[in-house]
């Protein structure tokens, strides 16, 4: 049994050898910017050609995965293979969430505008106890509580774990990619809103529409392992009037406007999930909305925030999402784009894992 699990392991290797030098030799002609592209664009470039133009990559990614399976393995780096759905495990950096947290305090330090921190889990902290015994895998529960802890006490903090993890047999994490689903927003949202002063609209009061059941995110996009089957994509739509009335997006010198926080051309792209407020392409949104006398909200966001917000509408005359890795782009600072004195209440929104790596706080002074 031994040998013939020693001769798939080899001949898995020799395939892998195979691949890598396919796909060197079609990237390598291939000019992904010459002396203009910047160094930290060529991996990001040379991915999206491969995926883009290489013949059958997502077979040649199965193939990989299929025959690595049969040696036993059941992960590809951070990646796990569960019995219905792939998990990116976590690991942090503790001098930078150290940094974060810490830059977080000065910002609250320095407005007068009460500050809000609201942490979710990823499906790794949520479904740890399906993870193999040998996996390298943070516990979120403690994580989240650490940077609770370590806030300053002026900054209200919003528990997202056991509503999370309350809801965990429901459809609350995407199987195939990183992000949750409207549901877990909702669920966060239940419970998360009562701590911003306000009383959750009802479940009951919302009909889902399924807009996509074809989607494959980006863990999927990593492996392409064929038997978890397909993500749907669904959107909630109040039963009565809608209360948003304008939504501009901002990037660089350029606007778009809409009616509403759901942008259903994002449906023919890859990314389906980009529906929500054009996912993570914008450094800053403004959501507007008929109740005109309600506070208003500025959210510096992680990419969890867009699902979030439909939720938050009801309750709020504007809501703001600035996205600090978009400023850090543009070379611009929180200042540039946002008032904090304009607002009621300021929300971090972020899930754990993207806080503790945000590297780009320090542009909120």
């Amino acid at each position: 049994m031994k040998k013939a699990a020693d001769y798939i392991a080899v001949s898995a290797f020799f395939i892998i050898i195979i691949m890598f030098a396919v796909y060197t030799l079609v990237v390598g002609r291939h000019d992904i910017g010459g002396d203009k592209a910047h160094k930290s664009d060529i991996k990001h470039n040379t991915q999206c050609y491969v995926s883009e133009n290489f013949p059958l990559s997502s077979n040649w990614k199965s193939l990989r995965t299929t025959v690595f399976m049969m040696t036993g393995k059941k992960n590809f780096d951070d990646i796990y293979i569960l019995k219905n759905r792939l998990v990116e495990t976590t690991e942090f950096d503790k001098d930078r969430l150290d940094k974060n947290i810490s830059q977080i305090n000065d910002f609250s330090e320095n407005t007068d505008t009460p500050v809000y921190v609201m942490l979710a889990p990823t499906a790794a902290g949520i479904y740890s106890a399906k993870l193999p015994a040998y996996a390298s895998n943070t516990d979120q529960r403690e994580m989240i509580d650490n940077i609770y802890y370590d806030l300053d006490n002026r900054i209200e903090t919003i528990d997202t774990f056991y509503p999370m993890y309350s809801a965990r047999n429901n459809y609350v994490y995407y199987r195939t990619d990183r992000k949750w689903t409207s549901f877990g927003a909702y669920f966060a949202y239940a419970d998360g809103i009562k701590e911003l002063g306000f009383e959750p609209v009802a479940l009951s009061n919302y009909d889902q529409e399924y807009t996509s059941d074809s989607y494959y995110g980006g863990l999927y996009n990593e492996l392409c392992y064929n038997r978890i089957g397909a993500d749907r994509v669904n959107i909630f739509r109040s039963k009565y009037k809608t209360t948003v009335d304008s939504v501009e997006l901002y990037r660089e010198d350029q606007v778009l406007t809409s009616k509403s926080v759901y942008f259903k051309s994002a449906l023919k792209t890859a990314d389906k999930t980009a529906i929500f407020l054009q996912g993570d392409n914008f450094t800053k949104a403004t959501v507007k909305t008929t109740a005109g006398d309600a506070p208003k909200l500025l959210i510096i966001k992680g990419s969890y925030a867009n699902t979030l917000v439909p939720f938050l509408t009801p309750h709020y005359s504007e809501i703001t999402l600035v996205d600090p890795d978009k400023l850090k782009e543009e070379g611009k600072t929180l200042s540039d784009v946002a008032d904090t004195s304009a607002y009621d209440q300021i929300l971090f929104m972020y899930d754990c894992d993207q806080f503790a790596d945000e590297t780009n706080f320090d542009l909120l002074k």
